[in-house]
């Protein structure tokens, strides 16, 4: 029935919206069947008519651009398991009225009641079972079901927090579920960034529309969370526990934890000691009370659940059942998703809340049943059938798009196993506007809608996750699937209250300088970012002096001034290209040094180097700003696309070497300038500062190891390369001077790229990382940064400079053999002191050197 207007919606009918037509079969969101415009869409389509084709267009374009600089990915199960695509959002939002979507959340609150009481009885009395309302093989025969989820936590307890339907809205204007997800419900970042997005494309339409607000939800899932807390803890430790970079939802897990204040772990990060879960960390063991779970059930335990897996944490299950930690969802919560349960849900409804369902779900058939599976094949390729038991993301069966061969192919396999299906009706879905190619058209539309617990009952997000395709087949799938997303605006007679997520004024809170907390997983990656990130930096300005002489006719000075043999040194070219008497059958340097920037087989090279950048700033992303990341995505996007040209000349490889050694300059600038002095920021520089240290020390061995006629020559190179030039000639003018070049790089330490200050500041860093206060004296760590730094600050630079008998600067190389030899040892007593839970230790890779 179509709602009474209010005085809100008393706006002038528009004339249209860029000539929608919609589709006469469907039940269409903007237009009703007399040609009106749908109360809540009056006023956008007001603004959007206002604003035009042309300025709409423009500020789609500018949303795609933030959606690119934000970062926002996704790897939809359509695409290949490496491979993502941005996420596709269309600029017309999903607009619904507030009177209607009341009356659409109480009926998603009583299902939500009703699967939660399903798992509290599958797992504790099986009622259900016991007086037939489901058969068993829903429980016994699903391969997701474990007799460890028995009785795991107290049945009278809610054991689903957070919950999503799957909704589709038929041609008479019902909606129905198609879909329950009760594991860890995707869709909830997106749903913040979709509406960042949108209200950010359109604020006009957003304000005049009155859209309810959507951090009321999210207030409502963190106090949840905090509920849940053992013992009733005012301020517990909550986890958001992901599955890591590798996930689909990876993206949104990051953000998430960021948006909601909690710690982002992965398997690695968790221990269970004295029969809690621990969070390890650089100051220790800190005990975790809540965690909010996006890891699968079957891998969370390798001890009573998978014993295959890698991601879990043994013994949680025995935690759990003492009391000591609250998981949401609870394990096994995934079995109510199963669209096996569907059928049987009236009846359930009835005997367990004493009502009729409100919200039914599109006619669905359990193959299993003779009566169901006769009453299937009679209409069996006009159906959809889905598998009975959901347990991971399959795609559902659909006959009549199926090619001869493919359908024979499934009618065979659902003859042979009837009980392993479900046909469900197929739903004349909506349609909605959506901005395609310059105008509007009508697509098929799916929502996704979340709800969370709260109080006796749950919480419904004023809002969802709107899906729209071209082709409505492609949304029978779950939203790891690819097509466009909308935003969704619950229009309001009220003007709408800003709220936030950050505690009262009034409340007590602690204050706190620390950063202990620091997982070691995390410092870990931060460490060995800083380490590669430097090592790219390096490689690039060696390789950009190169370029330059190349250009400028003086390839000759390559040799002279050693710089081919530092390349080479440094894994920056293969070594044969040095080697007298191979490199003469080889292409030429000119040739071989723009194609080897972007060669994957050098395993000290910039490509190498950039690839583990990109890996690592995706392992912390939670950890560093939106500023960084962004810089991180340019790194990425623009060496991917010149590696894939097929030519690399001088001139272009030296305008790229430019850029990318800008923003490298940027992402060390954010870290230097926007990160607080925690533990985080110590070991992305003490990384930093280890790498620079040990490449410096390699490079002036090379370049300053003897006396010769091309000296002066390799005093210049030296000074490019190490960012110093301008200093020296600030200070000496012209003149090149051997030892106070050397005072330069090596001994002053206000020099930021000499190895002195890189001494300096790793003895400083490591004085500051946690420690035994028990401990008298200097630890080995401290004692080795010590020793290096004194060496340093001792030495002569006229002495280092000053050659043997032979010509030799012997006390130079000396000096910078042992900071060179000394350098990993360092590294690896940092990486087995500190972050010995962070995986298998790394090393120091070597390039190999020539003769």
């Amino acid at each position: 029935m179509q709602p009474k207007a209010t005085a809100m919606d008393a706006v002038p009918q528009p004339a249209n919206l860029f000539g929608y037509s919609p589709s006469p079969q469907s039940y269409d969101e903007l237009v009703d069947a007399s040609g009106q415009w749908r109360p809540a869409w009056g006023r956008f389509v007001t603004h959007v008519n206002k604003m035009g084709a042309a300025e709409l267009q423009r500020r789609v374009e500018e949303a795609e651009l933030q959606l690119e600089n934000d970062g926002v990915t996704f790897n939809p199960y359509d695409l290949a398991e490496d491979t993502s695509r941005p996420w596709l959002l269309d600029p017309i939002p999903l607009l619904l009225q507030e009177s209607d979507w009341q009356v659409l959340a109480e009926k998603l609150e009583q299902r939500a009641i009703l699967l939660d009481l399903i798992l509290r009885d599958l797992f504790g009395p099986q009622r259900l079972l016991k007086e037939r309302l489901l058969p068993p093989d829903f429980l016994f025969g699903h391969p997701a079901f474990q007799p460890s989820y028995l009785k795991l936590a107290d049945p009278n307890q809610r054991q689903l927090q957070l919950y999503a339907a799957d909704l589709a809205r038929n041609v008479s204007g019902d909606w129905c579920v198609v879909g329950d997800r009760t594991r860890a419900p995707f869709g909830l970042g997106y749903v913040l960034e979709n509406r960042v997005i949108t209200s950010r494309m359109l604020p006009e339409s957003f304000r005049e529309c009155r859209t309810m607000r959507l951090s009321g939800f999210y207030m409502a899932l963190k106090e949840c969370l905090v509920q849940m807390a053992p013992d009733g803890k005012d301020n517990p430790h909550i986890v958001l526990w992901t599955h890591g970079p590798q996930s689909r939802s990876y993206f949104e897990d990051a953000y998430l934890a960021r948006y909601l204040g909690f710690t982002l772990v992965q398997g690695d990060d968790l221990a269970v000691r004295q029969d809690r879960i621990m969070l390890k960390t650089l100051g220790g063991l800190v005990p975790v009370d809540v965690i909010f779970r996006r890891q699968d059930d079957e891998l969370c335990d390798p001890v009573e659940l998978d014993s295959q897996s890698v991601c879990g944490v043994s013994n949680l299950l025995n935690v759990m059942r003492r009391g000591r930690v609250a998981v949401a969802n609870g394990l096994g919560s995934r079995l109510v998703e199963s669209p096996m349960l569907h059928p049987f849900l009236p009846r359930i409804c009835e005997f367990l809340l004493g009502e009729t369902l409100k919200l039914p779900t599109a006619e669905s058939w359990w193959c299993g049943q003779p009566d169901a599976y006769q009453q299937v094949l009679g209409e069996w390729e006009s159906l959809v059938f889905r598998k009975a038991f959901r347990v991971g993301d399959h795609p559902p069966i659909i006959p009549a798009t199926l090619k001869p061969k493919d359908k024979e192919s499934f009618f065979s396999k659902l003859q042979r196993h009837p009980e392993r299906y479900v046909a469900q009706r197929r739903i004349g879905r909506s349609t909605t506007p959506i901005w395609n190619q310059d105008k509007v058209v009508s697509w098929p539309l799916a929502l996704r809608s979340f709800l969370v617990s709260e109080g006796e009952g749950y919480s419904v997000l004023s809002g969802g996750l709107a899906r729209v395709a071209e082709n409505s087949a492609v949304l029978e799938n779950s939203p790891t699937s690819g097509e466009k997303s909308q935003d969704v605006w619950i229009s309001s007679q009220e003007v709408q209250s800003w709220h936030s997520l950050l505690p009262s004024r009034q409340s007590r809170i602690e204050l706190k300088r620390g950063g202990s907390e620091l997982p070691s997983r995390v410092a870990d990656a931060l460490f060995w970012l800083g380490r590669n990130a430097e090592r790219a930096e390096f490689s690039l300005r060696l390789i950009r002096l190169s370029v330059e002489l190349m250009e400028n006719e003086r390839a000759d000075l390559l040799e002279q001034s050693q710089i081919l043999r530092a390349l080479a040194s440094l894994g920056q070219i293969p070594p044969d290209l040095v080697v007298p008497g191979i490199k003469e059958t080889l292409p030429r340097i000119e040739d071989s040094l723009p194609r080897s920037l972007w060669s994957e087989e050098l395993p000290m090279g910039f490509r190498a180097s950039l690839t583990q950048v990109k890996r690592l700033g995706s392992c912390v992303r939670d950890r560093i700003s939106l500023d960084a990341w962004r810089v991180l995505r340019s790194l990425d996007q623009l060496s991917e696309r010149e590696a894939r040209l097929p030519i690399h000349s001088l001139p272009r490889t030296l305008s790229v070497v430019d850029q990318l050694i800008t923003l490298l300059l940027a992402f060390s600038g954010l870290g230097a300038e926007s990160s607080t002095r925690t533990l985080g920021w110590r070991f992305l520089d003490l990384g930093r500062r280890l790498e620079r240290g040990w490449q410096t020390s390699q490079f002036l061995r090379i370049m300053l190891q003897s006396t010769s006629e091309q000296d002066a020559a390799s005093l210049d190179v030296a000074l490019e390369v190490l960012d110093s030039l301008m200093t020296y000639r600030s200070r000496y003018l012209a003149t090149l001077h051997p030892v106070a070049v050397c005072d330069l790089l090596v001994t002053d330490d206000t020099n930021p790229r000499s190895i002195a200050y890189q001494l300096q500041s790793i003895a400083t860093h490591v004085n500051q990382l946690p420690r035994d206060h028990s401990q008298v004296g200097m630890d080995a760590v401290q004692r080795m940064a010590v020793s290096l730094q004194h060496r340093v600050l001792m030495a002569d630079p006229a002495e280092l400079m000053a050659p043997d008998a032979h010509g030799q600067r012997s006390q130079l190389q000396e000096l910078l053999t042992r900071i060179e030899k000394q350098l990993p040892k360092l590294s690896d007593l940092v990486s087995s002191r500190f972050l010995v839970h962070a995986g298998l230790q790394r090393h120091f890779a070597a390039a190999e050197k020539p003769e």
